[in-house]
């Protein structure tokens, strides 16, 4: 089964150099990458939201 395609915007992202240790190092735990890592960060933070209104 297909899945539908997902566009992917590139960004800049500026965060302080002992987070970026941190997200690394955690996501080398993960055996995922820094940017996969970020995405699911972001995408937990987005529902949560959802759940607080």
């Amino acid at each position: 089964m297909n899945q539908p395609k997902v566009q992917h915007t590139r960004i800049t992202l500026r965060i302080p150099q002992p987070i970026q240790d941190k997200a690394k190092a955690k996501s080398q735990t993960e055996h995922i990458s820094l940017n996969s890592f970020i995405v699911r960060a972001v995408e937990r933070a987005i529902a949560q939201k959802g759940q607080q209104q």
